[in-house]
Order: structure tokens, then C-alpha cells, then sequence
């Protein structure tokens, strides 16, 4: 009986150094994102916003958002209550949360904001990274690991 060759194992995921200052870029006229990283379950973008500006209300239905000030000071706003964050300070925005935020302060406000899912996100510049990090399309079954670590028929 002749054995079958084990598919080849999972290319590696490698880790992706960036230095965030890469990403700051500030608009006059209005807040500016670039998206740092994407991959199928979590998006990381770094928001600026000049004194003044703000985000208008949003809701996403389906993403949770996690915003973490790096520098300036952020007034976030749900229907419930207002939030101030100073840096490295962060807040968690679940899912079907009606929320904007602004930048009342003199600085400018620098946000890194995480979504997951990413998928309700609007688009937003890509970054400097020129090929975002995503996973493959589906993950192994148990069948799928069993078969690669000892081998079996398709």
C-alpha cells in the first residue's frame, strides 16, 4: 500500500514590524486614517485629527472598535455618556454602538483604532506596508492536521 505524501505545511506567518510615526499624516480639512494592518478577523488604522476636527456619528452593526490614544486628547460620544481619553488611554466601542469622536484640545489627537471584524470599516489610505497581512482563505480542520501530521489518503 502506497502511502500518500503529506500536504506541505502552512507557509509561516511572519511578523510584520512597522514604526506607527510612518502612518501620521494630518488633513486640514478634515481627519485622516491609513490603515496599518488587515487580515480577515482585525483591522488597525492610526486616525489623526487636527484641533477642531471631528467623526461625525457611526455605528458599525458587527465590529467591535478599541481606540487608543497615542497623543492629544479624544472626546468620544455615545448615546449613553462622553469620554475623555488622554495618551494610552483606550476605549472599547462594541458593536451596534452609535458613536463619533472629536478633537476639542490645541494638540493634535493621533488614535490607533482596531476593528473586528473588519469588514464594515470604510476605506481608509493604505499605509506603507505594501501588502497587508491576511490569512489563508480557510483554517485547517482537525481532519486536515490529522492528515498532515500522519499522513493518510485524500
Amino acid at each position: 500500500m502506497a502511502s500518500a505524501e503529506p500536504p506541505p505545511p502552512d507557509p509561516p506567518h511572519e511578523a510584520v514590524p512597522v514604526d506607527l510615526r510612518d502612518y501620521i499624516e494630518f488633513d486640514p480639512d478634515r481627519p485622516f486614517g491609513r490603515r496599518v494592518f488587515t487580515t480577515d478577523v482585525l483591522a488597525i488604522d492610526v486616525v489623526c485629527l487636527e484641533p477642531d476636527q471631528h467623526i461625525g456619528a457611526r455605528e458599525f452593526a458587527g465590529a467591535d472598535l478599541v481606540y487608543t490614544v497615542l497623543g492629544g486628547r479624544a472626546w468620544i460620544v455615545t448615546a449613553e455618556s462622553e469620554v475623555t481619553l488622554g495618551p494610552l488611554q483606550a476605549l472599547l466601542v462594541p458593536a451596534g454602538v452609535v458613536h463619533g469622536l472629536r478633537n476639542d484640545g490645541a494638540d493634535p489627537l493621533i488614535l490607533q483604532a482596531a476593528a473586528s471584524p473588519p469588514d464594515e470599516l470604510p476605506p481608509t489610505q493604505e499605509g506603507p506596508v505594501r501588502r497587508p497581512v491576511r490569512r489563508g482563505s480557510a483554517k485547517p480542520t482537525a481532519l486536515d492536521r490529522a492528515r498532515r501530521l500522519l499522513g493518510g489518503a485524500d
